[in-house]
């Protein structure tokens, strides 16, 4: 039941991250002078960044899978590199979501480039989804046990080259 939990909770995360995540500034949603491995390493930058915002303290382990996939963004052949970190905590410890969530938001809702909203989980638990320039979008939320915090990332939209599958994993 808990796995079944947990990944509807993360299909609805990611369904939440694909609607709206552009940001229109009347340009192109797609960077075109991005590469693959360059929005990878935006998106796993960003997945660190926001890592650090849970107390240190609470934290046993912080692991960012090496692997993500592509999501088509655009008609053409624009993707987002998507990922996931988890941050979990140790034993006896917990975090403040909505503390987490207020932290965030104050550092990322008013910074050129980025614009924040609320991304409860579907148990109505504080998350909170970083919107940024290109279609780029991180959420954050605790996992359903209570004993992490998950960050799943959506790079900003790149072309991928010809020859390129989006069906693997980079």
């Amino acid at each position: 039941m808990k796995r079944a939990t947990t990944v509807l909770i993360t299909f609805s995360m990611l369904l939440a991250s694909l609607s709206g995540c552009v940001i229109d500034r009347g340009a192109s949603t797609v960077d075109e002078s991005l590469t693959l491995t360059e929005a990878k390493t935006v998106a796993q930058e960003m997945e660190s960044e926001l890592a650090s915002y849970v107390p240190s303290e609470s934290i046993a382990s912080i692991e960012q899978r090496p692997y993500g996939s592509l999501l088509s963004c655009d008609r053409e052949r624009g993707y987002q590199w998507s990922g996931r970190t988890d941050v979990t905590y140790r034993d006896g410890a917990s975090v403040d979501p909505q503390g987490l969530v207020d932290a965030i938001t104050a550092a990322f809702g008013n910074m050129d480039g980025f614009r924040t909203e609320p991304a409860p989980t579907i148990d109505g638990q504080p998350g909170v989804h970083v919107i940024g320039e290109f279609g780029a979008g991180y959420l954050v939320n605790e996992n359903t046990d209570r004993t992490a915090v998950q960050i799943l990332s959506f790079s900003p939209c790149f072309v991928l080259p010809d020859g390129m599958s989006p069906s693997k994993q980079y």
